[in-house]
């Protein structure tokens, strides 16, 4: 009976990753050959759902709910860390005028929980809650490098080191040297490395909980890590870094 509901929670989950597959909404028919699953099943999973708001019906076609955010909002909120951090984040963007992000780890996948937007920021994919694979961004260098070797290589075997672009790390030794590099450094790139075109600086933060989390600058290549921009760039994070930091501990 357990695995039954086990089986039952998984399917239910596909079913809400389907939906966000198809483009945010679909219909009965749709998401059951997206799925491979037959119709009976998922008219049942998505009665259950919307029962419970999770998802909502508009025209025979389904929809996240408004309720799946009474969650989301526990699970972005609950240690103190996106409420102190964004301040900081809108002053990022103000101050770079491209695209300031901050990201958590869970489960060996970073998880985008912020954005704020300059006023010269580029149209990339960070929507809240998207997740990412470490090893592509900045950001999820950023926090492997704040890690032991040990937990990078559980990440490494768990997930991989698929390729997001040409020029995404998919080599763990050649992983391992990068994060050298950012434990001396203190700041981690992603050079076209999860979209074409893009750059992006992090750094990690140093919080009192126990999710991990990094904070970055987002843009076209030629703006990011270039000249005087990237050093501009670099002072804005460790700034704002420091500011968070602080925050978090006084």
């Amino acid at each position: 009976m357990e695995d039954d509901r086990v089986r039952a929670t998984e399917t239910s989950i596909r079913m809400l990753e389907g939906i966000i597959d198809l483009g945010g909404e679909a219909g009965i028919t749709e998401l059951a050959t997206h799925l491979s699953v037959a119709k009976s099943t998922v008219y049942k999973h998505l009665s259950t759902l919307e029962s419970n708001g999770v998802v909502v019906k508009h025209d025979d076609r389904f929809r996240i709910g408004l309720r799946t955010l009474e969650f989301g909002g526990y699970a972005q909120r609950y240690d103190g860390v996106y409420d102190t951090a964004r301040p900081q984040m809108r002053a990022m963007a103000d101050e770079t005028g491209e695209l300031a992000n901050l990201m958590f780890e869970e489960n060996g996948w970073g998880v985008y929980i912020h954005t704020s937007r300059g006023e010269d920021a580029v149209e990339i994919d960070t929507q809240t809650g998207r997740r990412a694979y470490l090893h592509s961004t900045g950001l999820g260098k950023a926090i492997l490098a704040s890690f032991d070797d040990e937990r990078v290589e559980e990440i490494v075997e768990s997930v991989g080191l698929p390729a997001v672009t040409e020029h995404t790390i998919t080599e763990p030794a050649t992983l391992f040297d990068e994060l050298a590099e950012i434990r001396a450094t203190g700041f981690a790139y992603d050079r076209e490395e999860c979209v074409d075109g893009m750059a992006c600086i992090a750094r990690s933060l140093s919080t009192p909980g126990d999710r991990p989390a990094a904070i970055s600058i987002t843009g076209p290549v030629s703006r990011v890590t270039t000249g005087e921009a990237e050093q501009s760039i670099r002072t804005v994070l460790e700034q704002a870094g420091n500011v968070i930091e602080l925050n978090l501990t006084g």
